[in-house]
């Protein structure tokens, strides 16, 4: 009897640890891997990052409608109606990157977030066809490039299944590759970059510079040329801005400085600088003056810092008058008023006669021709001889002015 309660207890509990196994694996949910981010596939050294927060940006009323816009492909039409979906519709970060030591022009952008990427394949296929050139697709690691063949050097688009997309020229795309699958070290959250990012902080929108020893030369050659004392700007090492959204909108930009003593003398450069281009009239007038004397500039230690914060409204309008400022940079006609104040020039000897005509005058001021005239017809002196119109009859006989007038056709 007792041995048959030890069995029942037993199983008892064997049945509780195996129930409770199984509902503990049943519950539990499987760990996926991390996302991959942007700047994961950013490789180290680049001179110049810029990351784009897509979610931010969307729910900005400022920044929104450039992301809602309908984007075009030159000379392809809308990118919808020749892909089918729209790539950036699932995307959440974008990274921007322009290598230290590239070829001029040389650029990387990587995109994470949901891909489709049998889909953008073909779409970028489908556009390399269209404009003429014969797509090629290769296998790179773990990713699937397409690139067009008669026309090298010009980038090629690669992806993954899962992200991210990366675009970029045939050597820099393949080191952005080797990144992405932890072959080569990417840029990462530390370096220089990553000390200007914290000083300027997180935000929808940022990007930072770093400069290289080489630049840093050529810099301070610019500034200060035959050695005519050094300038506070050539002890820039680097510098990056960051636009953090919310009920307010605030930009928060830094420099960082080789030494104290520069960064300084920098800023009140700047300072005076920000205050003659607020009084400017065309600043003004787009603006953009109210704006720079609301900048606060001010040097702490080896970091010289700007900042200001403007409503939404406000960044809405200027990121409006920023999207149509080339207006301001075409020259302004000069006013009529001013055109017909200008001084008659001389005539020069050789103008004064001859059969060399003279200049045409600025303005061209027509006389009023009297009521019922053709006001297109130049007058004529009266006691002047009639002039022979063109197409008329050489031979025919002029007419006495005296003469009583000819019946004209169709007269009673």
């Amino acid at each position: 009897m007792q041995t048959r309660t030890k069995s029942g207890l037993v199983l008892l509990l064997a049945g509780a640890v195996l129930g409770g196994g199984a509902a503990w694996l049943l519950g539990r949910r499987p760990e996926l891997p991390p996302a991959p981010r942007a700047l994961d596939a950013v490789p180290a050294g680049a001179l110049l990052v810029a990351t784009l927060d897509l979610p931010a940006l969307r729910a900005s009323p400022a920044f929104a409608p450039f992301l809602r816009a309908e984007r075009e492909i030159p000379g392809l039409g809308k990118v919808s109606d020749v892909c089918g979906f729209d790539p950036l519709a699932g995307l959440t970060e974008v990274a921007i990157a322009i290598p230290a030591g590239g070829e001029g022009g040389d650029f990387g952008l990587v995109a994470a977030g949901a891909v489709q990427h049998e889909a953008l394949l073909a779409c970028a296929a489908k556009v390399v066809k269209a404009r003429g050139g014969q797509p090629v697709v290769t296998q790179v690691g773990g990713f699937r490039a397409v690139r067009d063949s008669s026309a090298e050097g010009r980038g090629e688009i690669a992806v993954r299944p899962g992200g991210p997309i990366l675009l970029g020229g045939g050597a820099y795309l393949r080191a952005m590759i080797d990144s992405a699958e932890g072959r080569a070290a990417p840029l990462g959250e530390g370096g220089a970059h990553g000390q200007v990012a914290g000083e300027v902080g997180q935000g929808a929108a940022r990007v930072t510079v770093v400069l290289t020893p080489e630049q840093r030369r050529e810099l301070e050659g610019e500034l200060a040329p035959g050695g005519a004392g050094r300038s506070p700007a050539a002890s820039i090492l680097a510098g990056g801005a960051a636009v953090a959204l919310g009920p307010e909108i605030a930009v928060h930009a830094a420099v960082l400085c080789d030494a104290e003593a520069p960064c300084a003398e920098l800023g009140a450069q700047l300072r005076a600088a920000r205050d003659a281009r607020a009084a400017d009239f065309a600043v003004r007038l787009a603006g953009f003056g109210t704006l720079l004397r609301r900048i606060e500039i001010a040097a702490a230690g080896k970091a010289l810092h700007a900042r200001v914060t403007l409503s939404a409204d406000e960044a809405g309008v200027l990121v409006d008058r920023l999207a149509s400022l080339r207006g301001f940079r075409q020259p302004a006609p000069e006013p009529p008023a001013l055109e017909r104040r200008r001084e008659p020039r001389e005539p020069s000897p050789d103008e004064d006669g001859g059969d060399r005509a003279p200049p045409r005058p600025d303005v061209v001021v027509t006389p009023r021709a009297a009521p019922g005239a053709d006001a297109g017809a130049p007058r004529r002196d009266p006691a002047a001889a009639p002039r022979a119109t063109p197409g008329a009859d050489a031979g025919a006989p002029r007419r006495d002015p005296a003469a009583a007038p000819r019946a004209t056709s169709g007269a009673e």
